[in-house]
């Protein structure tokens, strides 16, 4: 419990400068000049102008677009409901933040409609196309032609605010518990609302009795909020969770869309993934280092 403690002082502390705060739109943080200027931006690399993440991840029916980064549908039906669940459709009424980070079929992006049903722009069935039925939308500046090259200023956020806050309600919790401050001020179950309450995104607070049950929240908000940005295969490890999580199959959608504009949506296998948590924990080390060490160096399990 001591290293928790040390990590909700080490994340309130960035918390009690008040340099920092949330962005209060979720998709313009990390496009253009925004992620630069921003004040949830803690540590940003600046790029300069391009489009080499447009170019490599445009879906495949806007001109120039190669698909690239094809979201799951693992990730897409992880995003909770923020509403009454819609049989007709698997997007609606759902926290927004799906929208942000994933262009799904029928969505409106870049002055178009994504058309993932067969004979569709962006279909399976065509060359290059997602496998999975997604498209990566988070960190894309829209609508560029890139037909004619055209760029945007781009910053690669490495750090920012809202994970620290994320850092902190998990620190908290396992140190604290789900409602008390220890002085701090802020609460682990606050934290993480603050997080959830930025405008735009505005989901209801979770419901969460005990340390256990708002830990799987938090490892859930950290999922959806920090998407794509390099955390979640290694909160999976440290978690210990990668066992439960990677053996999962990787799940693809597929539409058929009707005679009255309709669709009809089919999960499907896309292909098998597998994580030995007998030796996928650790990496190997390597011989010559064993060496080195006359041996006093021993090889991770399964290695």
């Amino acid at each position: 419990i001591g290293k928790w403690q040390q990590a909700a002082d080490a994340a309130r502390d960035v918390i009690a400068l008040e340099r920092y705060s949330l962005h209060p739109s979720y998709p313009d943080l990390f496009v253009g000049d925004q992620t630069a200027k921003s004040n949830e931006t803690i540590w940003g690399i600046r790029i300069g102008p391009d489009n080499t993440l447009e170019r490599n991840n445009y879906p495949i029916g806007t001109p120039g677009g190669n698909s690239g980064v094809t979201p799951s549908h693992n990730l897409a039906a992880a995003y909770e409901w923020n509403g009454a669940e819609d049989p007709a459709d698997p997007y609606a009424n759902r926290d927004p933040r799906l929208g942000y980070t994933i262009a799904y079929n029928n969505s409106n992006w870049n002055g178009r409609t994504i058309e993932i049903w067969p004979g569709g722009r962006d279909a399976y069935t065509n060359a290059n196309a997602s496998r999975t039925g997604y498209y990566l939308k988070k960190f894309m500046s829209g609508q560029l032609n890139l037909v004619q090259g055209e760029e945007r200023l781009r910053t690669w956020i490495v750090f920012r605010y809202a994970e620290i806050l994320l850092n902190y309600a998990e620190a908290m919790n396992e140190a604290y518990g789900p409602d008390q401050t220890n002085g701090s001020g802020i609460s682990a179950r606050e934290a993480l609302q603050l997080v959830r309450n930025r405008p735009g995104v505005e989901l209801a607070p979770v419901a969460a009795a005990s340390r256990e049950e708002l830990r799987e929240h938090i490892k859930h908000e950290r999922r959806v909020e920090l998407a794509f940005e390099d955390h979640r295969y290694w909160d999976l490890r440290r978690w210990q969770d990668a066992e439960q999580a990677l053996n999962q199959p990787l799940m693809g959608i597929r539409a058929t869309r009707n005679t009255e504009g309709t669709f009809a949506y089919t999960e499907f296998r896309v292909e098998n993934r597998v994580f030995d948590a007998s030796r996928m924990y650790f990496h190997p080390i390597p011989q010559s280092e064993i060496n080195k060490s006359a041996n006093r160096l021993t090889q991770n399990p399964g290695w």
